[in-house]
C-alpha cells in the first residue's frame, strides 16, 4: 500500500495537538540489540550486538509476508518527524529471574536516564506540566513504565514490604510513573489475560490490593494492560484514581485474549481512566492480510461510542515485539495517518485533540490532584 496522502488540514491539527503515545518498546531493542534510541534507524541498519537473532526474526517474517514486525518502529529522530510530544518507554526484564529481574531493570532505567541527560530533545516528564512544557518547546517528554511485578525481584511474603517500599523507589528516583501490574506470567498481584499461568476467573489478590493502595498513595498510575477481566474489574473497584489501559484492543471487535471486554472499558471510563488502542493489527483483527490504520481507528471509534471520547487514546506498542503495524506506516513518523482518518470520519480537531494527548493529561492530572 502507498502511503496515505495527509492534507494541510491533518498535518497542521497534528502539530498543533500534543501527541501522547502511552506504550513504546525501544528499550527492549537497546538491551537486545545495542539500539541507542538518539539515532535513527532505517530497514538496513544491523545491530552490534545479537545479529544472529536479529536476522533470524528478520527472514521468519519476512516469510510470513507480514508488514514492519517486531522493531525497528521507533527511535527519537523519528518521533520528532511523527509529531510526538510524549511517549511512555517500557522496562522489561524476563519472567524467571526473581531478584536478578530487579537489577536487569535498573540497568534498564540507568539507559533511560542516560539518554535525558545526554540528548538534549528530550525531558523527563514528572508530571503533566512538563509534557506542556517539552511541547512549548518543541521537544519531546518520556518517563520509564515498568511491566510486571516479577520485576520487583523475589516474590513471597517475606518480600512483600521489600517490593512495595521499591515500587516507592523507582517513583522517587528513577521517575517511573506507571506500572503494569503483569505481563506473560502470572505473578502473586494478578494473572495475565494470555500466556502463562492464566486463569479465567481469578482477580487480583490481596498484595494486589496493598499494591494499588501503595500506587494511589504515592501518585504512580495503575496499568492494567495484559491484566485478566477480572483482574481489571477488582482494579477498577479497589483504586480510587483513574486507571489506565495503556495499550490493548477491545475484544467487542475481536475476541483477542488481550484485548479488553466491554465491561471492563466501562469500569475503566467509570474511574475517570483511558484505554490506549495498540498498533499491532493482529490485536485489532482477523484479518490474515495486513490492515491499514482504519482497524485502529474502528478500535478507537468503538471506545467514543461506547463511553465517550474522553477515555480513548494511542498506545503503539512500536518496537513491543508485535507481529505487524497497520499497512500504511512503516514506523513513528507516520503517526500524522491516524490524525488524518480522524478528520476523515468526522472527528472534530477538538476530539482529536484530546484523543491524541489531553485524554491522558487530564486522567493524569486527577491522579496526581486526587
Amino acid at each position: 500500500m502507498a502511503k496515505q496522502t495527509i492534507s494541510t488540514e491533518a498535518q497542521n491539527l497534528h502539530q498543533e495537538s500534543i501527541v501522547i503515545d502511552l506504550h513504546i518498546d525501544p528499550i527492549i531493542q537497546q538491551a537486545l540489540f545495542g539500539y541507542h534510541l538518539s539515532d535513527e534507524h532505517d530497514p538496513t541498519w544491523k545491530p552490534p550486538k545479537r545479529r544472529w537473532l536479529f536476522n533470524s526474526v528478520q527472514r521468519v517474517t519476512k516469510l510470513q509476508k507480514l508488514h514492519c514486525p517486531c522493531f525497528n518502529h521507533i527511535d527519537i529522530p523519528r518521533m520528532l518527524k511523527g509529531g510526538y510530544t510524549f511517549g511512555a518507554f517500557g522496562i522489561h526484564s524476563p519472567p524467571f529471574r526473581l531478584e536478578k529481574c530487579w537489577q536487569m531493570i535498573q540497568k534498564q532505567l540507568d539507559y533511560f536516564r542516560e539518554l535525558i541527560t545526554e540528548d538534549d530533545r528530550i525531558i523527563l516528564a514528572k508530571e503533566p506540566a512538563d509534557i506542556r512544557r517539552a511541547f512549548k518547546q518543541g521537544k519531546l517528554a518520556g518517563f520509564p513504565v515498568i511491566e510486571g511485578v516479577h520485576c520487583l525481584g523475589k516474590p513471597g511474603k517475606e518480600t512483600q514490604q521489600q517490593r512495595l517500599d521499591r515500587i516507592a523507589e523507582l517513583y522517587t528516583k528513577f521517575g517511573v510513573r506507571y506500572f503494569t501490574l503483569t505481563h506473560f506470567t502470572h505473578n502473586d498481584v494478578a494473572t495475565p489475560s494470555p500466556w502463562m499461568g492464566i486463569h479465567k476467573n481469578d482477580g487480583l489478590s490481596y498484595f494486589g490490593q496493598e499494591l494499588i493502595e501503595k500506587m494511589n498513595d504515592i501518585g504512580m498510575i495503575v496499568d492494567l494492560a495484559h491484566v485478566n477481566n477480572q483482574g481489571v474489574l477488582d482494579a477498577c473497584n479497589i483504586s480510587k484514581r483513574p486507571v489506565v489501559v495503556s495499550h490493548t484492543g477491545l475484544k467487542y471487535l475481536n475476541a483477542h485474549p488481550r484485548n479488553i471486554s466491554d465491561e471492563a472499558l466501562k469500569a475503566v471510563a467509570e474511574s475517570g481512566g483511558i484505554v490506549g488502542i495498540i498498533f499491532a493489527t493482529n490485536y485489532l483483527s482477523n484479518d490474515k492480510k495486513n490492515p491499514s490504520s482504519e482497524i485502529a481507528l474502528k478500535h478507537i471509534d468503538a471506545i467514543v461510542q461506547k463511553v465517550g471520547a474522553e477515555h480513548a487514546a494511542i498506545g503503539s506498542d512500536f518496537d513491543g515485539w508485535i507481529p505487524r503495524i497497520p499497512e500504511d506506516m512503516q514506523d513513528a513518523s507516520d503517526l500524522p495517518v491516524l490524525t488524518q482518518g480522524m478528520l476523515n470520519i468526522g472527528y472534530s480537531p477538538e476530539r482529536i485533540k484530546k484523543i491524541l494527548g489531553e485524554n491522558f493529561l487530564r486522567a493524569w492530572a486527577e491522579i496526581l490532584n486526587s
